[in-house]
């Protein structure tokens, strides 16, 4: 260690005398150009995360990261080069120590701020890189590593902040705040600052002992590609002030010499302490200084504190205050412009701040000053730089200089020379009192009108620069091409500079990108910002549609004379076709400009040549080598070679075929044949657009009838979509009233995706669907739907032939219709509908997207969303049942496929009107809620939805907890004011509208608790009267004070669902401490849903918590070495959260769990398996997200469970395992994800060792989750239960009945599903089976492999073995029980005992039919197996009763209890004129013909629709009605008053059999002594009301 010292203790000292005598003879910058020795450095074509990590990495030892965007990618850089071995098993690359980077991801931004602060009290050279609400984190560590004086540089992409609305996009919001923890602060302006900003703060960081923040612009300079010079390493340590990093080491906390920090201090003290420091920021100036002085003698490139500009020949009477990339424009500009007034100034040390170092810079001459601010501080006099900059004049008595602040480029807003020049006007105004100030660019502000006006295009460029945009389309290679091309001409040719820049769609994959990218023959390209209007050499649109359906203005860029080049189908037709197809196909505005503009037209169709050289899709090397060849920016021969070169070195690890096959495409890409170019005919330039197009582009918005909507649409979304959104001015926005960040519902509809990224749809085939809507369930964009309708509905479609319908199956749907319809303009083509099907063959396929629109399937769509809404036929939390739901979260901005989408879609089928989320930043508030696309929208029957919020990623939990507990807290205020209100005004008074009133909310007292829609519904019959009540002006009502206390709770009606969303970063990680502590107390009645991708999916695929062990991913390149977390197990722990793990490959438990999940009172966790694009899926990525989902289950991967806290009480075990066998090994699901084949190819030995301890764990965590499951009874292991009780379920009936049988029998451990054990495991044994009937009398899935299994045995079972089965069908259908009955069949013919007949369970006559056959077969098999019958048969469960309050009531109160009951209903009141008993006698149904006087009243119903018959009568007509009419089958018309028939749609027949029940039953003497029962649809419960 000493020699080390020494050694460096010499360098040190001849360095400093270098300098000494070096700062001695300076006097000015002619002699320090003297003094440079220019140097010929490696230079490299790198962004500016790169360029600042190459820095970083070399200069410290540890470095502490989280991932947020736009800085991830430099801790991503570092990670990847820390984990990197050479030839020899050796660190490719190491730091000054000779060692790797040791890089740690933490949970969250302050995590990742305590470490480094921990550090650095350790005496480690220690760093980060965060940005935006990251940055906001280490607030409070910046303050403590600043007032301890420790070392330290943090690297910043500098980012907006989320305020009305989140933006990941760049300005200077988050930096801005720091300004007051004591950081020195640096801005670099360019790519090549970044790189040495991050050295020279580094230098100057430890000379000063203040920490320092080195920011640039996010963004626009972390992610613009341009070349630098790097820095080496024999450079590095010259400049290293190595006696500084001794000192830092030596005041490191070590019991060698310890010492106490972070001490409380007094009043008497503190302020002396933080005095005390002064000494230290007032050096940092000249320390910087010096470290640039220093930089610039080893380097040859000068920097200076303040950057003065003036490109002039006298002096300059104004002056441009700015900071960051900014500078580079204004001073660019101001070159080109060659002003003789107007100088420049840029901030690079902005912190400390120093007046006189400004003030030194500003010219005497300048009279006036306009400073620029990337920030917007609201309620200040005026943004950071514009109050420094008047501080500083005031200080250094130069007060006369006027000066006028403003705003650009917040969020990214491009600032462009253009805008320089109206700001340049604007502070030359004549007259100070006219020149806007305070004032923004760059925007429209047409409300406070401070915004400037531009004028006309200045492009400072020279003519030798060629300018190239592309357009792509998120995941189609585009962007990842242009930054190879940039490589290979940064590498090739050393004599050019290219830049290039990336606009991304936040929708990734499914949205659009725009490369920018400029070529030069120099060594610097300095122009940080977009390609501007009519400047472009060269476009090129590589997705047909942005032209055809004029989605974008492709042309807008290009110059007089440039290039366009189109990738389109177009190009395949036979040439004398082809004119004809593009005017027929492209808009007539690109058409003219092309004629107007002569631009040179080019066009391929990369797509069918790819496919036809085997690699379908990989359209980027083709339209790569179009560029090159048309462009002309280096010889074509050349480029060729270095693609060609290119290819092999990427591709050579796949084998040489693959090598051959690319080489051979990139030939016949540039052939003419198939590069075709095209002659623009002169016609075009009269091209315009037709009113017919036009309606057809516009045709979205006629089927807009919402005005508000359409509005919204036409004036925002539209320009938007169109990248035109710079253009929309301030006041469109309070129009529409956005204030606040407010966004309107179900705007994502009006997007569309033609084509989609594969060109297919699926087409459904009605002969092999068996309605199961399994493909419905898993479409990630809700384009796939079931629809009931009628017949003559079907027959109405604008295309009945492409409208198919079947009958629809299912009592429930008796004379319905099933039709099953595809969105072809929203669908993306991801093939999960198609792999979910469990049909054989298939009941969809995938086919051309252009055939289905060619024969109007986009019309036959929309005329299906039309139709009326039937889902309230059905039993929505079941599988099906819930498809039939309109899914209130569709067409979503997600990728295709995305594995996150199905479950949000579904928990909006479920509870979507009632449901409030909160959801954590991260992917699904990018796809959730990218403006101006909403996908959340309302039910078109009732106007309801869900609310959806964000606030942070680190919140969400706190945010959620928040919206629940104040809500509750309301709701109990609102309750206690309807009790008020009951008690005084009495529940059966006749005060009219009020009376009425009171009942419902007397209703509504008694039911609010019942978590589902009736508390909606019972609002919406009250909320008409408070109207009547409250707003008609009648004064009379002698509670109206009260009732408007309640009215002003009126949303607290409804009984709502609270949902707490996000991924696995936030619940694993930054918000695990929140989520914890919400989950931690049982009378937190939310539910969490966390998607869990594995990795942190928005940022670009980072390790998280959630991240399995062995995984090659972000900040873990290596391999991550530490196993999942299992969140699922920690929060079981509480014992009160009902926590589930569910996957979208058992859809059946997901929809079980996500019920039980939101019925539970108490918290909720639900954990849910989501495929992403990041995981790198094979062979065919997202395409295959079901089959992923599929083999993560059957693996044992990703284990499926439920543990209900409920089921205790009863006596029951809590957790069920819902995947008890591993039916594959680990290893195949692993070989199917290319994060784990990564790390094999790159760390062989490293991969297996890691994924043998994967096989290890999974096996293990198995084993212990079916010990855990079978624990509840009083076997030692579930090997000693004599009775095994297996299931094959489709929609989960099955499964629901097996495993509540199997809890009642004591001989049984549990229930099973058939897959999930062999044939062998039942020899000997007994066994009862439930079994249920898919379609075509197919076994459901679950079951297929063991009767396979059965069938294929040819030994028979060993004596002993028996068995019974419980089949489960629809007796109307031709294949009733038929899977059931194999499986007896099958048993029987392998010897085994039959010990009790078949039962047979009837669903085609809703439960009553179930329940006959379930009792029947029941009251035989217990006996069977030597058991008591149980007191409670499963699932024939004894009615709950709920008694009244009021339980004893006087006649007239029993009437109207009754009546309040039962009219409460939506009902219509008729009479009965005949009834006519139809069925024999004996018959185990009655089948009655009622003919109903109806008159004038609408009593509109269908057939399938049920009947309640509520009789209000004599007691004798009661008696001949209920006796002699449904007995005996009596048609006399009935004297006196007839009974009273209740209409009500989809009551369920069970209601109507328990009318005829009581009405029937020999106890019903009068109509005093009746038993009034009404059946709720949600809770199962009956309500009884029994009077005296």
């Amino acid at each position: 260690m000493e020699q080390t010292n020494i050694i460096q203790q010499q360098k040190h000292n001849t360095n400093e005398e270098k300098k000494d005598s070096m700062d001695e003879c300076i006097m000015n910058n002619d002699d320090l150009d003297q003094l440079i020795i220019k140097k010929v450095a490696e230079t490299v074509v790198v962004d500016g995360n790169w360029a600042v990590a190459h820095a970083s990495y070399r200069m410290n030892d540890v470095a502490y990261i989280f991932p947020i965007t736009p800085s991830s990618t430099m801790g991503e850089i570092a990670d990847e080069w820390s984990s990197t071995e050479d030839a020899n098993g050796k660190k490719k690359y190491v730091n000054l120590w000779d060692q790797e980077l040791k890089v740690v991801e933490m949970q969250s931004e302050g995590g990742a701020a305590g470490a480094l602060h921990g550090a650095l009290v350790s005496g480690s050279l220690a760093t980060t890189y965060t940005a935006s609400q990251g940055l906001l984190l280490f607030i409070p560590n910046l303050y403590k590593i600043a007032g301890e004086l420790l070392p330290t540089v943090i690297h910043v992409a500098a980012r907006a902040l989320a305020g009305q609305a989140l933006s990941i996009y760049g300005d200077h919001s988050d930096v801005m705040l720091a300004r007051s923890t004591g950081v020195a602060m640096v801005s670099s302006f360019t790519v090549q600052e970044a790189h040495d900003m991050a050295i020279i703060s580094q230098i100057a960081t430890l000379s000063s002992s203040v920490p320092f923040l080195h920011f640039m612009d996010g963004f626009r300079t972390s992610h613009e590609i341009n070349r630098i010079q790097l820095v080496g390493n024999e450079d590095l340590r010259e400049m290293m002030p190595w006696e500084k990093v001794e000192e830092h080491r030596q005041r490191a906390l070590s019991p060698m010499h310890p010492c106490q920090r972070g001490t409380a201090q007094s009043p008497d003290v503190f302020m002396q302490l933080v005095e005390s420091s002064n000494k230290h920021y007032q050096a940092v100036n000249s320390i910087f200084e010096k470290a640039l002085l220093d930089f610039a003698l080893i380097t040859g490139r000068k920097y200076t504190p303040f950057e003065y500009h003036y490109f002039g020949s006298t002096m300059p009477s104004i002056a441009i205050v700015t900071m960051g990339s900014s500078v580079e424009v204004v001073k660019e500009t101001l070159k080109y412009l060659q002003s003789e007034e107007v100088c420049a100034i840029g901030i690079r040390l902005f912190r400390p701040w120093s007046p006189s170092g400004f003030c030194s810079v500003l010219p005497p001459s300048v009279l006036r000053v306009a400073t620029l601010d990337r920030t917007k501080e609201s309620g200040s006099q005026g943004e950071p730089i514009y109050m420094d900059v008047c501080a500083s004049l005031i200080s250094c008595k130069r007060g006369g200089v006027y000066v006028a602040g403003g705003r650009y480029g917040l969020g990214s807003k491009d600032f462009t020379p253009t805008m320089v020049t109206a700001v340049i006007q604007n502070i030359m105004i004549k007259n100070e009192e006219k020149i806007q100030h305070p004032f923004t660019v760059g925007i429209n502000d047409d409300v406070t009108h401070l915004s400037l006006p531009l004028g006309k295009i200045v492009n400072p460029l020279n003519d030798d620069v060629t300018e190239c945009v592309f357009y792509g389309f998120g995941g189609d290679g585009t962007v990842g091409a242009n930054k190879e091309s940039a490589k290979i001409i940064g590498d090739y040719r050393q004599d050019m500079c290219v830049q290039a820049y990336f606009e991304y769609d936040a929708k990734k994959s499914s949205g659009y990108t725009l490369s920018h990218m400029r070529f030069a023959h120099a060594q610097t390209l300095s122009a940080p910002y977009k390609i501007q209007d009519m400047q472009a050499d060269f476009i090129a649109c590589h997705n047909e549609s942005y032209a055809e359906a004029n989605k974008f203005d492709v042309l807008r860029y290009a110059k007089s004379g440039g290039i366009f080049f189109l990738n389109t189908k177009i190009a395949s037709l036979p040439p004398e076709k082809r004119l004809r197809a593009l005017e027929e196909n492209l808009s007539p505005s690109i058409l003219k400009t092309l004629a107007l503009r002569k631009v040179k037209f080019y066009i391929t169709d990369a797509g069918s040549l790819a496919k036809a050289y085997g690699l379908k899709g990989k359209i980027n090397m083709i339209c790569m080598a179009a560029f090159f060849r048309l462009s002309g920016v280096i010889p074509f021969d050349e480029a060729i070679l270095l693609l060609k070169s290119s290819i092999k070195k990427t591709y050579s690890y796949r084998g040489e075929d693959v090598v051959r096959k690319n080489h051979e495409l990139l030939d016949a890409a540039c052939s003419e044949e198939r590069l075709i170019a095209v002659d623009v005919p002169s016609r075009w330039k009269r091209a315009h657009l037709t009113e017919k197009r036009r309606a057809y582009l516009n045709r979205h918005i006629a089927l807009i009838d919402d005005a508000k909507t359409k509005k919204f649409v036409q004036e925002i979304a539209e320009p938007v979509s169109h990248l035109e959104g710079d253009s929309i001015p301030v006041s469109l926005f309070l129009q529409n009233a956005m204030l606040g960040g407010n966004m309107i519902t179900g705007t994502s509809k009006f997007e569309k995706r033609r084509p989609n990224s594969s060109g297919l749809v699926p087409k459904w085939n009605e002969n092999s669907c068996t309605q199961c809507n399994q493909c419905v369930a898993v479409c990630p964009h809700a384009v796939i739907r079931p629809f009931i309708v009628t017949r003559d509905e079907a027959d109405g479609a604008p295309h009945p032939n492409m409208f198919t319908s079947v009958k629809a199956l299912g009592s429930e749907l008796a004379g319905k219709r099933y039709t099953l319809q595809i969105s072809p303009l929203d669908c993306t083509g991801c093939n999960a509908c198609v792999e979910a099907c469990p049909e054989s063959p298939k009941a969809l396929q995938m086919q051309d997207v252009e055939d289905v629109l060619a024969g109007g399937g986009d019309e036959n769509w929309d005329y299906a969303v039309s139709l009326p809404e039937r889902g309230d036929l059905v039993d929505k939390y079941s599988l099906k049942g819930s498809q039939f739901q309109t899914p209130l979260m569709e067409f979503s901005g997600a990728c295709s496929g995305c594995g996150e989408t199905p479950y949000f879609k579904m928990i909006t089928q479920l509870f979507g009107e009632r449901m409030i989320i909160a959801n954590a930043t991260g992917c699904s508030t990018i796809w959730g809620g990218s403006f101006p696309s909403n996908p959340y929208t309302i039910s078109k029957k009732s106007g309801r939805g869900p609310a959806w919020a964000n606030s942070l990623f680190e919140d969400n939990a706190e945010y959620g907890f928040g919206m629940f507990s104040s809500m509750k807290h309301r709701r109990e205020r609102l309750a206690a004011n309807v009790r008020d209100l009951v008690r005084e005004v009495g529940v059966y008074s006749n005060l009219g509208d009020l009376s009425e009133l009171v009942s419902f909310l007397d209703e509504w007292l008694e039911i609010r608790n019942e978590k589902s829609d009736r508390c909606t519904l019972l609002f919406d019959k009250m909320k008409p009267l408070f109207q009547s009540l409250l707003l008609s002006g009648n004064n009379t009502c002698q509670n109206k004070a009260l009732l408007a206390r309640i009215w002003a709770d009126r949303d607290m009606f409804p009984k709502l669902s609270q949902w707490i969303v996000g991924g696995d970063g936030w619940a694993y990680d930054i918000g695990y401490g929140g989520l914890d502590h919400v989950e931690a107390f049982q009378s937190n009645d939310v539910n969490v849903l966390v998607v869990d991708t594995e990795m942190y999916s928005n940022t670009g695929g980072q390790s998280s918590k959630a991240t399995p062990i062995g995984a090659s991913v972000m900040f873990a390149k290596g391999g991550k070495s530490q196993k999942k977390k299992n969140i699922g197990s920690i929060f079981m722990t509480y014992e009160h959260c009902y926590v589930a793990s569910v996957c979208l490959s058992n859809q059946s438990q997901l929809v079980q769990a996500l019920v039980e999940a939101d019925h539970y009172d108490g918290p909720s966790f639900v954990v849910a398996y989501a495929p992403c694009i990041q995981q790198q899926v094979r062979p065919e990525g997202l395409n295959d997200m079901f089959d992923e989902c599929r083999f993560a289950v059957e693996s044992g991967y990703w284990p499926l469970y439920r543990y209900n806290p409920e089921l205790v009480a009863a006596g029951k075990n809590p957790f069920i395992l819902d995947s008890k066998r591993l039916r594959r090994d680990v290893t195949s699901f692993l070989q199917r994800e290319g994060r784990f084949l990564n790390l094999e190819k790159n760390h062989p030995q490293i991969a297996e060792e890691l994924h043998q301890q994967m096989n290890l764990d999974v096996k293990h965590r198995m084993e212990q989750m079916q010990k855990r499951a079978a624990d509840h009874k009083s076997f030692s292991s579930q090997d000693e239960a004599t009775v095994k009780v297996l299931f094959a379920s489709e929609t989960g009936t099955a499964e629901g009945l097996a495993r509540e049988f199997a809890d009642a029998c004591q001989l049984s451990h549990g229930a099973d599903a058939m897959a999930d054990i062999d044939v062998d495991e039942i020899d000997g044994t007994t066994t009862i089976f439930f079994v249920s009937t898919a379609g075509q009398g197919s076994m459901p899935r679950n079951g297929t492999e063991f009767l396979k299994q059965l069938n294929a045995r040819k030994d028979s079972f060993a004596e002993g073995t028996s068995f019974s089965v419980m089949g489960l069908g629809d007796s109307s259908y031709y294949f009733f029980l038929k899977a059931a009955k194999d499986i007896e069949e099958a048993m029987l013919k392998l010897g085994a005992k039959c010990i009790h007949p078949l039962g047979e369970g009837d669903d085609s006559c809703a439960d009553e039919g179930l329940a006959e056959g379930l009792h029947q077969w029941q009251q035989g098999i217990f006996p069977a197996l030597g058991l008591p019958k149980p007191e409670e048969v499963p699932h024939i469960m004894p009615v709950d009763l709920l008694f009244s309050k009021r339980v004893v009531l006087s006649e007239l109160e029993d009437s109207h209890a009754i009546e309040q009951y039962y009219e409460s209903i939506d009902t219509k009141e008729v009479r009965i004129s005949s009834v006519e008993h139809l069925s024999e006698d004996g018959h185990n149904r009655d089948f009655i013909a009622f003919t109903l006087q109806t008159g004038s009243k609408d009593l509109s119903y269908e057939l399938g629709d049920s009947l309640e018959i509520f009789p209000k009568n004599k007691e004798e007509d009661v008696i001949i009605f209920s006796r002699n009419s449904l007995r005996s089958g009596t048609n006399e018309q009935l004297s006196g008053s007839a009974p009273l028939v209740c209409m009500a749609r989809s009551q369920s027949a069970q209601s109507l059999l328990m009318c005829w029940t009581f009405l029937g039953s020999p106890t019903c003497h009068s109509c005093k002594n009746w038993l009034h029962l009404r059946k709720t649809p949600i809770s199962g419960k009956l309500c009884l009301i029994q009077p005296i």
